[in-house]
């Protein structure tokens, strides 16, 4: 397997207990008429050691990958990658594909119509709020009539 991507991430996903962020880098929120979700998401380097205080609803691999090393890609839960396809190893739920003009399409493997389109700024919260939901036992699917809010956690001061 080659080098570590610099992109490489463990994301922890909680449930949200507030409609404000309450820590994290991310909160992600889904809301339809049927069906609500708020999830706070944090992500960390593969190398540190995450804290375990709070219950964990999703845990998972984000992976980025830059030009065409695809061996991490066999062991990314979502997959990030400028490429038209994801690479062939790839065995996870939820893949990003970078298109032009600052967008991003989020795909989901065992549900090929569905299908959903982001700004690249939010892409990777995104697309690990759709991996948080399909491991709670939701279809992604039913995410296409709902509106999804991405709001960043402002970066720490110097």
């Amino acid at each position: 397997m080659s080098a570590l991507p610099v992109h490489a991430r463990l994301v922890q996903a909680r449930l949200t207990r507030s409609p404000v962020p309450d820590g994290g880098d991310a909160h992600v929120t889904a809301q339809g008429p049927h069906d609500s979700l708020g999830l706070t998401l944090t992500r960390f380097s593969v190398a540190d050691e995450p804290p375990t205080s709070d219950p964990l609803l999703d845990e998972h691999l984000a992976i980025c990958l830059d030009g065409e090393d695809a061996g991490w890609a066999s062991v990314a839960d979502v997959l990030l990658h400028n490429g038209r396809r994801p690479p062939e190893c790839f065995s996870g739920l939820v893949v990003c594909t970078m298109q032009p003009a600052g967008r991003c399409t989020i795909t989901v493997r065992d549900e090929p119509d569905a299908a959903f389109t982001t700004e690249a700024a939010d892409a990777a919260w995104f697309a690990s709020f759709v991996h948080a939901w399909l491991v709670t036992g939701h279809r992604a699917g039913a995410l296409a009539s709902m509106r999804i809010t991405v709001r960043r956690a402002p970066p720490a001061a110097p």
